[in-house]
């Protein structure tokens, strides 16, 4: 009678096989003790950029354009706080030019009051017009131009003086005046050279005239008498008194 195999026995592949339920767990808790035990690296751990490398371009770039930034800020608060213009020196195309682009460009930032320091013997007649004409036409546009001498406005100086705004011509205690024919203005220091440009001298000289007479209030028979051959100078006071300025700046 032979026999049969036994239920209990468990089958012979069986024997020894690995809980594979069991071992899932052990290594999702072994992957995760080890990425708890993992660093994060720091910024000084990184490569550095290498020169030529887009991301080391694009920080050049974003630092130029914070410096050009901080720039214009600061310049822009400069002219709010200054808008002096200094005309030192004779009057030519370049410091006429130099001063009418500064005054525009200060008048097109904003429509803030401009001062001019004027300290100057004269210089060519047609450039000291041309500076006249250009500040005249600022002060058209509603910009207060104050005009300062500091030292002497002589010649085509004193025609730039009279472009300010009204009760804008001022003066320190110490400084001058002078007005004189215009014939001298205009550099002709011969009688034969004047003579070769006489209807463009009496042009001259009638404008000139008119606009001093008109902006000190004189006669202008008045203007042609006290300039007629002579230079005819003026003290800060005198300057006040005759109407060539409209106050003196003490202290």
């Amino acid at each position: 009678m032979s026999d049969s195999p036994s239920s209990n026995h468990a089958p012979s592949g069986a024997v020894g096989a690995p809980d594979v339920m069991g071992a899932a767990p052990a290594a999702a808790g072994a992957a995760t003790a080890g990425s708890s035990e993992a660093k994060v690296a720091s910024p000084s751990d990184r490569e550095p950029l290498s020169p030529g490398s887009p991301s080391h371009d694009l920080n050049d770039r974003l630092v130029g354009e914070l410096i050009e930034a901080v720039k214009s800020i600061l310049r822009k608060e400069t002219t709010d706080r200054l808008r002096d213009v200094y005309l030192i020196g004779d009057i030519e195309k370049d410091t006429a030019r130099n001063v009418i682009e500064r005054m525009r460009e200060l008048a097109n930032d904003n429509s803030r009051p401009i001062t001019l320091y004027i300290n100057s013997a004269g210089g060519n007649v047609t450039d000291g017009l041309a500076l006249h004409d250009a500040i005249r036409q600022l002060v058209g546009r509603g910009v207060e131009v104050t005009i300062v001498v500091q030292g002497m406005a002589y010649s085509m100086g004193s025609v730039v003086l009279q472009a300010a705004s009204d009760g804008r011509r001022l003066a320190l205690p110490h400084s001058w005046i002078m007005i004189h024919e215009p014939a001298k203005w205009a550099g002709w220091q011969s009688t034969s050279a004047a003579a070769q440009h006489l209807d463009r001298l009496k042009q001259m000289q009638s404008q000139i005239y008119e606009l001093l007479a008109r902006r000190s209030g004189r006669p202008l028979k008045q203007i042609i008498r006290d300039t007629k051959r002579t230079d005819f100078y003026l003290d800060a006071k005198r300057a006040l008194d005759y109407g060539l300025i409209d106050g003196v700046i003490d202290g």
